[in-house]
């Protein structure tokens, strides 16, 4: 397992207990909770109703007075369909009657997780003033959906704290476990029979396989943010192992029995199979109910999986809203809580408030030397009638809209870091709205080895030269980005929303091959004005800042020594292209 992380890994030599699970994709492995790992808070399991009025404190420590009575049916007991328990805090309206279902699907724990807004610097600038304390960690907050008659259900997935069984890494099994939790909340007396799923990340992620299980109860869906494919998204972008965040997150999780240990089923399914083809993978094409979709261009884990999961759904009332923030803080805004309520009105209370006018796409454009364009209606996305410039590398280190007659190269060193780059400029003449994916199509070589390991960015200097990235989290975003392992070239699925390469070998190349190589950019929004220069940098290793700033590197197969060579011109015209709008 140590070859799936780099050298300064804190995982690369983790020892866990490991036991099977046995299912039609073979035996899926189980790590036990390392006893080496912080001990966590374990909140006792009691089942029991809290009342709570208007003003009180339901959390001490800054959080605001509840904004309505509201009952709290802590650690209600939901059975899946194989007898496993699992538990949920329902938060429902203190005046009887039959309302909407909100779910929150967390494996984090509905109550103290240890991976909280608390371990990120500046709390990640959530203001715990806009929680009662009563909500989940990615969640929605729960008085101001009573307030406006819903109930919230915060449920600890199977596996997690004190739910039983061993905790899966999402996937269609545990699309199975959400299926019975929503039909379970449809049917309660307190129920008017139909329930929607909110939440950021994991608890958006698990939107795509509930939805693709076709839950009857199931009225609508808002992923805020979520990835949908476990292979191309999380663990092997651009076939290069990128398996240490989910390390991290692992490690804050609660479970008792287990948890899926996927860096040691990414060793035993290490190419594109069935396991992920199939278990992995959501049905996207079974998801028909009504969704509102949110994305943004900045995070590190979730856009392209957000934007796929928004092509490829079936749904015919379907609306997405790509903002420019961070997915925690957006989901917190009222005035796009409000939108979420206006959406969550018409679908789940039948209300005729005029939401179907509301455009179909909005996106938001990036502007750092300016201010952001937010909320820009558009007819789809990918934004129809997208001129897809473009633009040829020259050996001169810029990028020009004529094709270079003559064969050059451009080479630069790996470097000790692996930081080693090359980089191309185009000083605008006009402004640019760039909306959508980028694309790479490079002919590489290396000097030494068989292999070799290539990123791409598109990035924004201003006016004199300083480099403008957007800040999230207090890091620097260093623009659209793709990778690719050389060897793994051979493209199988050239839709830009679903990008994938060779699926089952290699093409090693020798020392001096040249090798054509074609990527496409997890997607990006932002304005370029005349005068402004658009660099597209080529680098033998990972440039991006991450906000987890505790994560090493990917790892790689680039030569120690080498040298990179990008072939320019000619019949190796390399260039790339991009998305004007």
């Amino acid at each position: 397992m140590a070859e799936l992380f780099s050298k300064d890994s804190e995982y690369k030599d983790i020892d866990l207990e490991m036991f099977t699970v046995g299912s039609e994709y073979g035996d899926l492995l189980f790590s036990r909770p390392n006893p080496d790992w912080p001990e966590k808070y374990w909140p006792e399991l009691k089942t029991e109703t809290i009342h709570y009025k208007k003003g009180d404190t339901a959390k001490e420590g800054g959080f605001h007075p509840l904004v309505c009575d509201l009952i709290l049916e802590k650690d209600t007991p939901i059975k899946t369909r194989d007898g496993r328990v699992f538990y949920a805090d329902i938060l429902r309206p203190a005046d009887d009657g039959q309302y909407p279902v909100i779910m929150a699907w967390s494996p984090y724990g509905k109550i103290e997780p240890p991976n909280s807004y608390d371990v990120y610097d500046s709390r990640a600038f959530m203001n715990k003033a806009w929680s009662c304390g009563l909500d989940t960690f990615e969640g929605p907050e729960p008085d101001y959906w009573v307030k406006n008659g819903y109930i919230v259900a915060n449920i600890d997935v199977p596996g997690s704290t004190n739910s039983e069984g061993p905790l899966r890494y999402l996937g269609r099994y545990a699309g199975q476990d959400s299926y019975d939790a929503v039909e379970w909340l449809g049917t309660q007396p307190w129920s008017n029979g139909k329930v929607t799923m909110v939440g950021n990340s994991w608890l958006a992620a698990a939107q795509w396989y509930t939805a693709g299980t076709q839950p009857p109860h199931l009225a609508c869906i808002a992923p805020w943010e979520g990835f949908s494919e476990h292979y191309w998204d999380k663990f092997m972008w651009g076939c290069i192992p990128t398996i240490e965040f989910h390390m991290s997150i692992m490690k804050m999780m609660r479970y008792n029995e287990g948890y899926e240990m996927m860096p040691v089923m990414l060793e035993k399914h290490p190419w594109y199979d069935s396991y992920w083809k199939e278990e992995k993978r959501p049905d996207f094409h079974s998801i028909t109910v009504p969704a509102y979709v949110v994305a943004s261009w900045t995070s590190n884990v979730h856009p392209y999986g957000t934007f796929r999961g928004w092509c490829l759904m079936q749904s015919k009332e379907k609306w997405l809203r790509v903002h420019n923030t961070q997915e925690w803080t957006d989901q917190q805004r009222p005035v796009f809580r409000d939108d979420l309520k206006m959406f969550f009105d018409h679908y789940m209370k039948g209300i005729d408030n005029g939401w179907e006018k509301t455009p179909k796409v909005r996106v938001s454009l990036i502007d750092q030397t300016g201010v952001d364009e937010v909320n820009r209606p558009v007819a789809d996305f990918p934004v129809p009638g997208t001129e897809y410039r473009k633009y040829y590398l020259k050996a001169d280190g810029t990028l020009s809209l004529e094709k270079p007659e003559e064969e050059g190269v451009v080479t630069f060193p790996v470097g000790d870091d692996n930081k080693g780059l090359a980089e191309f400029r185009l000083k605008l003449e006009e402004n640019l709205d760039l909306c959508g994916y980028f694309q790479s199509h490079l002919y590489l070589s290396t000097d030494k080895g068989n292999d070799m390991d290539s990123y791409q960015y598109f990035s924004k200097e201003d006016s004199i030269g300083i480099p403008n990235y957007p800040i999230v989290l207090g890091v620097d975003f260093h623009g659209a980005e793709s990778r690719l392992r050389i060897s793994r070239r051979k493209v199988s699925n050239a839709a830009l929303w679903d990008y994938q390469y060779n699926p089952d070998g290699e093409e090693l190349i020798a020392p001096g091959e040249i090798a054509k190589i074609d990527t496409v950019t997890w997607p990006l929004g932002m304005k370029w004005r005349k005068g402004e220069t658009l660099v597209y940098t080529v680098s033998a290793g990972n440039r991006r800042t991450t906000e987890f700033k505790t994560l090493s590197d990917p790892p790689t197969v680039n030569e120690a020594g080498s040298n990179h060579t990008i072939h320019i011109g000619g019949e190796h015209a390399s260039y790339v292209e991009v998305p004007v709008i």
